[in-house]
């Protein structure tokens, strides 16, 4: 009996602190005081995607944010669990999520990864719209079109780049995701849609805190059925901070005609806010720190760690992008374009790693220093 009381007490010391998503009694005050209060949310949309008692309004001064529609909070626990914000046990999902495979993978700052290329699409009508090379559109169209996935949840901008969530289910839909978008949206309320939607094998593409919502939501030890074993595959895009809408009635000031409606695409490059227009424009990165969302200022993942697939432009020539697979179904996909004629690949030295991790060592940092 003493043994069998040892083992208890070691498995719950365990549990204390790995700290798993689980059934919890508490409720959206609970989420509130200790996220939403404290300016820390990070805008993903998890906590309203899986509970149709929180939803996505106008706030106090004017401000955007969760909020609660019903009369009675239940403590069903559910949006705290699944909040990426509330607590995140990275090493418990990355077990759940990379499993065996883990061991023969690499790990090191950049999260755990089975390998790693530059690549860019090989269609041409992706690469006339593309930011990076199109290695994200590519690789959901190969996804689609092989059956992995029916949809993909992605985010369009409308003609004034504000983000707008969509449930693509062609080519044609996939390629209207195309470019990077630089304000904060709750993407993950797509997958509530596409759910919704009859989608069986849902892809989704978003930033490394929306990724870590939904897995929490895989690897959430709770009785409820929210749909989650729909998501088949998660694509991560690399993240140092985003911004939030008021940067666009920013830079609108910068813009010909008051209006955004001319603007080709936006880029970040080294310190400096590009804008695609008739003539480009430059913003200072400094000049647009005050739009930085608060949230991200306790984020430690600059290269989406927990996805199936992350993508981003530093480290590759100008043109291409990024991309570590990292699961099975990961590089599953990515050697599938390949060889399908999706994209293309080049090799990239681990030398040429260092400039990614020196920006995923500075978001650790950072982030760090912010949450304590």
């Amino acid at each position: 009996m003493v043994e069998e009381a040892d083992a208890t007490e070691v498995k719950m010391e365990e549990r204390k602190y790995v700290r798993l998503p689980t059934f919890l009694e508490r409720g959206f005050l609970d989420l509130r005081n200790a996220v939403i209060a404290q300016r820390i949310c990070c805008f993903c949309g998890t906590c309203a995607a899986f509970c149709y008692k929180i939803d996505i309004l106008e706030g106090e001064g004017g401000k955007i944010e969760p909020r609660f529609i019903e009369e009675y909070d239940t403590v069903c626990g559910q949006c705290y669990a699944y909040c990426p914000r509330t607590f995140l046990p990275q090493s418990e999902i990355e077990r759940r999520i990379f499993g065996e495979e883990g061991k023969g993978a690499e790990r090191d700052i950049l999260g755990v990864y089975r390998s790693f290329y530059a690549v860019r699409s090989k269609k041409e009508d992706i690469l006339k719209r593309a930011q990076d090379g199109g290695a994200v559109t590519s690789l959901l169209a190969y996804a689609r079109d092989e059956g992995l996935i029916d949809c993909a949840v992605i985010t369009t901008v409308d003609n004034q780049w504000k983000p707008v969530t969509k449930v693509a289910r062609s080519y044609e839909e996939l390629k209207e995701g195309a470019g990077t978008k630089y304000t904060l949206y709750p993407g993950v309320i797509g997958v509530r849609d596409a759910i919704k939607g009859g989608c069986e094998a849902i892809g989704f593409v978003g930033l490394p805190c929306q990724i870590q919502g939904l897995r929490k939501v895989q690897t959430a030890e709770q009785p409820y059925d929210v749909g989650i074993t729909k998501v088949k595959l998660l694509i991560g895009l690399f993240c140092m901070e985003n911004f939030t809408e008021a940067l666009l009635d920013f830079v609108v000031k910068q813009c010909a005609g008051g209006s955004l409606e001319g603007v080709s695409k936006f880029e970040i490059r080294g310190k400096e806010l590009l804008i695609y227009e008739k003539e480009k424009r430059r913003i200072p990165l400094e000049e647009i720190k005050s739009y930085v969302g608060a949230g991200c200022s306790v984020c430690m993942d600059y290269t989406s760690e927990l996805a199936d697939i992350s993508v981003g432009s530093v480290g590759a020539e100008q043109g291409w992008s990024t991309v570590f697979a990292r699961t099975e179904i990961g590089e599953q996909v990515v050697q599938g374009a390949v060889e399908n004629g999706y994209i293309e690949v080049m090799n990239i030295e681990k030398i040429e790693l260092e400039s990614i991790r020196r920006l995923a060592g500075r978001k650790k940092k950072s982030g760090m220093q912010r949450s304590t």
